[in-house]
């Protein structure tokens, strides 16, 4: 008889439960081995007690009542513990299938836990290429936010350079048209004065300051209303209306234009109607009551040095334009 041999499966550690299943069943193989050997130990110690007979004549041995019916207990025994290691025999072939597929669902298991791990790695590393150039991204959009909004205001400051250009383009528009009109009649009264005296040189009402006017075939404007204004501000020039024996001097209240009453000035540089700023012009007729037929004459006082440069300039001419600066340097056109 084969002596059984555990089976290779048997010494799988899986899992612990696979384990202790295998331990049970080994432990269950080992008794029934035990009880067979002690089984066949006990017939063979009856078959060794009964007598030899001599090869002639063999007597017929009786057999003990006891012992056959033990022998067919143990014969019993024998065939349930048979039976009983076929269904073990059975369990473990099943435990052994069912250890493999486990340990195939193991490997298996373990391999897509790999293959999981190697997905999550790629991610992690695509997810921190994802999130540099991200960061890039949001630097970019920071540094072309700064740029964009560096240009916005670059453009409204243009755009304000711009509306104040186009005001004072309008402005000095205006001052052209009034200073057209001015030496469009300056020159027929030039024209006029040298066809009456074509053999009489002009000649100046004082000898020392003389006063170009329109009559002597000067005009005299300012460079424009800023640099008139700015003289008046600084006290350097003092501007009049002058109507009949009254006389109104010009004060500039948060720079805007009043007139006060005061005496009329022994001399002044008459200006012609067209060269006076519209703001003087309208706030004496909306401040001083209307004169009638009476005109209104408009004229300066100039300091000693622009007076000085005025005599200077006219003096061996016929006449021009005579323009005041904002720095009361005056120039002959």
């Amino acid at each position: 008889m084969t002596a059984l041999q555990p089976h290779p499966l048997l010494l799988l550690h899986s899992s612990p439960a696979l384990s202790d299943d295998a331990e049970m069943l080994q432990t269950d193989v080992m008794r029934f081995f035990a009880i067979l050997c002690l089984c066949l130990m006990a017939i063979f110690a009856l078959v060794k007690a009964l007598p030899m007979a001599p090869p002639t004549a063999r007597p017929t041995i009786a057999e003990p009542t006891d012992l056959k019916a033990e022998a067919q207990s143990l014969q019993i025994q024998i065939a349930a513990l048979k039976k009983n290691l076929a269904d073990t025999l059975t369990q473990v072939q099943a435990a052994s299938r069912a250890a493999e597929q486990s340990a195939m669902q193991a490997q298996k298991a373990a391999k897509d836990e790999r293959e999981i791990l190697t997905r999550l790695a790629n991610n992690q590393q695509q997810l921190k290429k994802v999130t540099q150039s991200l960061n890039q991204t949001q630097r970019e959009l920071k540094t072309r936010a700064e740029k964009l909004a560096g240009i916005v205001t670059d453009l409204d400051t243009k755009r304000q350079i711009q509306s104040e250009l186009r005001s004072q383009i309008k402005q000095e528009t205006q001052n052209l048209k009034k200073l057209q009109a001015a030496l469009d009649r300056a020159h027929q009264k030039v024209n006029q004065t040298r066809h009456r005296n074509q053999d009489t040189p002009l000649k100046p009402s004082q000898a020392d300051t003389p006063e170009p006017s329109a009559a002597d075939g000067y005009i005299l404007r300012f460079a424009s209303d800023a640099a008139l204004q700015t003289l008046i501000a600084g006290g350097q020039v003092f501007f009049y209306a002058v109507a009949g024996r009254k006389a109104w001097r010009l004060h500039l209240t948060g720079g805007r234009p009043a007139y006060v009453t005061t005496k009329s000035p022994a001399q002044i540089y008459e200006m012609e109607s067209a060269t006076v700023p519209l703001d003087y012009t309208t706030a004496f007729e909306r401040q001083v009551a209307a004169f009638g037929r009476t005109a209104v004459t408009w004229g300066v006082t100039l300091p000693a040095q622009t007076t000085a440069a005025i005599n200077r300039l006219t003096r061996g001419q016929n006449g021009g334009d005579l323009v005041i600066m904002p720095d009361g340097e005056v120039i002959l056109n």
